[in-house]
């Protein structure tokens, strides 16, 4: 190739390769630029920011993630002191509150407990799996269920057992744990080649991929809602959706259907019975059982990923983001109409 016509080959290349840049800017100052018009009763609430994991105990709303744990006043959304001695924490990733009232945090060394105004930390030299904590859940016994990395352990404040591939586990990781009503344990993983839903009526162990119905192999959160089906959130990149499971089977739901994108985060029942899709990159879509309204930044999301949510007893929403807390006044279903 003759010197010049190499040279514009090079100039062109530069000139597209700059010209994406360009369009790749635009797309993340508008992502990143503050809500057109915020919505009534949206307030966002930093810190915290990178929200992982949220719970409310009385008047304080407990907000974990990359930064550690937060606790905010749930009437003013103001950050409240945390208790004395709070350990040093980093990536929460789940919350949960026991039958007793005592707080539990999962986080990157492992597993904090605070009750009785102390606080007591249990590693793998106590009986957990070696790595972070990922996932929490107490069952209707009272029993906490804890996942890593290497798979989950069911503590009964007596001892410590674990349950891997070994024993029946689809998958190494546990990234996600949730009890349906009928006391069956449900153990998603996240990963993209190792993935899964794992399923454990005390007894027995079943495993579900793709293969199955799942719209994709990384499973990132699941719900059983008011009707019983069991909603499972999936994806990886731009792939994925939600799978509806009930006795007549799956259904797989995608962006055609009404998410806000095909990587789902996060799902939620609100106590109208609305259920809301949290994305990892398009906000969160809200659904009434007829209509959809698809919510991002623009219209006072404090993000555009949707890792948690909860409501408080006065129905007020709170959605943990990628870029901190949303909280949302109590609206009626005309909303969505």
């Amino acid at each position: 190739m003759p010197g010049t016509m190499r040279s514009r080959w090079t100039l062109g290349l530069i000139g597209l390769a700059l010209a994406g840049l360009g369009i790749a800017l635009i797309i993340f100052y508008s992502r990143s630029s503050a809500p057109v018009q915020p919505l009534l009763g949206w307030r966002i609430i930093r810190p915290p920011h990178d929200v992982f994991a949220l719970a409310i105990q009385g008047d304080t709303v407990w907000a974990g993630g990359r930064d550690g744990l937060t606790a905010v006043d749930r009437h003013t959304g103001r950050l409240l002191p945390l208790p004395a001695n709070t350990p040093t924490m980093r990536y929460v990733k789940d919350i949960r509150l026991d039958h007793r009232g005592a707080l539990w945090v999962g986080h990157q060394k492992g597993l904090s407990c605070y009750k009785q105004e102390r606080w007591q930390t249990f590693t793998q030299a106590d009986g957990l799996l070696p790595g972070p904590v990922t996932a929490l859940w107490v069952d209707r016994d009272g029993a906490l269920w804890i996942g890593g990395e290497e798979g989950v352990v069911r503590y009964d404040d007596n001892s410590f057992k674990a349950f891997t591939t070994k024993e029946g586990l689809g998958f190494p990781s546990v990234n996600v744990i949730y009890q349906t009503r009928d006391g069956v344990m449900w153990f998603g993983s996240a990963s993209p080649v190792r993935g899964g839903l794992s399923r454990f009526d005390g007894h027995r162990w079943q495993t579900f991929t793709t293969a199955n119905g799942l719209p994709h192999n990384s499973v990132l959160d699941l719900l059983e809602d008011r009707s019983g089906a069991l909603w499972i959130a999936t994806g990886f990149a731009q792939h994925g959706g939600v799978a509806r499971v009930d006795q007549k089977g799956w259904t797989v739901w995608t962006r055609k259907d009404g998410l806000a994108g095909e990587l789902v985060r996060s799902v939620f029942e609100d106590r109208s019975g609305r259920l809301w899709f949290g994305s990892e990159f398009d906000g969160v879509a809200v659904y009434n059982g007829n209509n959809w309204r698809i919510y991002t930044p623009r219209e006072g999301l404090a993000g555009w990923e949707l890792k948690k949510m909860v409501q408080d007893d006065e129905g007020i929403y709170w959605l943990g983001t990628d870029k901190g807390l949303t909280r949302i006044k109590p609206f009626d279903s005309k909303a969505l109409q």
